[in-house]
């Protein structure tokens, strides 16, 4: 069973999606785009997945 993970409503799924885009530092993009994807519904092992992706 996937873990569960709870994202604070602090941004919305679009301001997330923005600030991914936008960002300029490596780390900072990597964050930005694991919180998104959680936002959107997508599972832990999802976006690890997609993570680990961008670095090949």
């Amino acid at each position: 069973m996937p873990k569960l993970v709870t994202i604070e409503n602090h941004f919305t799924v679009e301001q997330l999606e923005q600030r991914y885009r936008n960002a300029h530092e490596v780390t900072e993009k990597i964050h930005y785009q694991t919180i998104w994807l959680l936002a959107t519904g997508r599972t832990c092992l999802e976006v690890s997945n997609a993570n680990l992706f961008n670095y090949f």
